[in-house]
């Protein structure tokens, strides 16, 4: 087992550093000398974490107590801001979220970034675009709803943790008022056969670091009607939405490339588009964004013989894997699951995948199956966010459908 130290420099260490009671110190040296020098450390072990925030809390008393050592002299100061998780220095008060508890997820797809064009009556594509997706008038009011009712952004992988006996939920720290919840996003591929219906196209990096998404028939035709620039935008004005960076996870498939650029084998623009996916996607994860593989062909798993899942899987792992990284995430496509003793499953374990996701109306995440196979995964379901679930009140718990349907679609809402 090869074990390996890897260093980043990102607002959890903020968040470290917050838990040591006596350590608010003042913010232009903390950012100099602390994030440059005793940077955000996680264990990784066979690319797996072991080592995560909690795990972490000795480590940092002790690099304090070396600091005040060599400095006693130092002064804290009385502009001293404080960090527990959010960027803007808010200070909280942290609970342990226990192994039982729920954390809910909400998923949906790419925003439908045109209803103009999606909903107009001679697009057949529409009626597919207004079963499985939010507008992005839609997504902003939820957004609104969910952080009106306590809700707040969690990194999955704070969640869980792996051994050699499998992944397995984990107690974490929270905000003791808020209530935690992971977000997720399929089929984030901009699809060639969509162009033109009323999606954007792709998703671009600007100059200034911020991400777009581009739509070439629009105009303007780099916009901001789409999940990323509206959820970081979004962050941007609540910083307590997102508790120690945590944004979504984007889940991929590779038939088509990922994220708008034709990054697939048998594309004709192959090396150019992943030439320009590359800083695209180290970008989304500096921001928090995490990736998740939704299989390379978004085929039905209930239907496939086991060397197919395993040709499946080695496509997504020779495609996208170099583009994104490892990933211990998996969302079955059609939310169709194998789990247990089916050879379909442990292939999928074999390839590294640990935490696994369906879809469902209640909150779920525990081990599965419930019956006695050797084989067990962790798995977790997720609420979907689109125009059938608003019509039928699936996500009343997060909030009022009332509050957030949009009234283009071609199906109003009743009741």
């Amino acid at each position: 087992m090869i074990v390996s130290f890897i260093i980043r420099i990102n607002y959890n260490i903020l968040s470290l550093f917050s838990q040591v009671k006596f350590f608010h110190i003042y913010y232009k040296f903390f950012h100099i000398f602390i994030t440059e020098i005793f940077v955000s450390a996680m264990i990784y072990i066979n690319n797996t974490v072991i080592c995560h925030t909690a795990d972490m809390k000795k480590i940092v008393e002790v690099i304090v107590g070396v600091f005040l050592t060599f400095f006693p002299s130092f002064h804290l100061s009385p502009k001293a801001k404080y960090f527990n998780g959010f960027p803007n220095g808010q200070k909280v008060e942290i609970r342990t979220v226990a192994v039982n508890e729920t954390v809910e997820h909400l998923f949906t797809h790419c925003l439908i970034s045109h209803p103009e064009i999606a909903f107009q009556p001679n697009n057949p594509y529409g009626k597919h675009l207004d079963r499985d997706c939010l507008t992005p008038k839609e997504f902003r009011l939820i957004l609104s709803e969910l952080y009106q009712n306590g809700y707040t952004l969690v990194n999955p992988l704070h969640t869980f943790s792996f051994d050699e006996n499998g992944a397995k939920r984990r107690a974490f720290s929270f905000p003791k008022d808020k209530k935690p919840f992971i977000l997720s996003f399929d089929d984030v591929v901009y699809a060639t056969k969509n162009k033109g219906n009323g999606l954007s196209d792709k998703l671009i990096l600007k100059k200034n670091g911020d991400i777009s998404a581009y739509t070439e028939t629009a105009e303007p035709s780099l916009h901001k009607e789409e999940f990323i620039p509206i959820l970081e935008e979004f962050i941007e004005k609540h910083p307590d939405f997102s508790y120690q960076n945590a944004r979504g996870i984007l889940f991929l498939t590779g038939f088509d490339g990922i994220l708008g650029y034709r990054t697939q084998k048998d594309s004709p623009t192959r090396n150019s588009d992943t030439e320009q996916v590359k800083p695209l996607v180290k970008a989304l994860k500096e921001k928090g964004w995490l990736f998740g593989s939704h299989s390379y062909a978004h085929g039905h798993m209930k239907t496939y013989t086991p060397e197919q899942m395993k040709s499946d899987a080695e496509k997504w792992k020779n495609q996208v894997e170099p583009l994104v990284g490892k990933t211990p995430f998996y969302a079955y496509p059609y939310g169709e699951w194998v789990v247990g003793d089916d050879e379909r499953a442990t292939i999928l374990s074999s390839f590294g995948f640990q935490l696994f996701f369906g879809v469902g109306e209640k909150p779920f995440y525990s081990k599965m199956p419930l019956d006695e196979s050797q084989n067990k995964i962790l798995f977790q379901d997720r609420c979907a966010m689109d125009g059938v679930s608003l019509r039928n009140g699936n996500c009343n718990r997060f909030f009022d459908a009332k509050n957030v349907y949009d009234c283009r679609r071609p199906i109003p809402l009743i009741g």
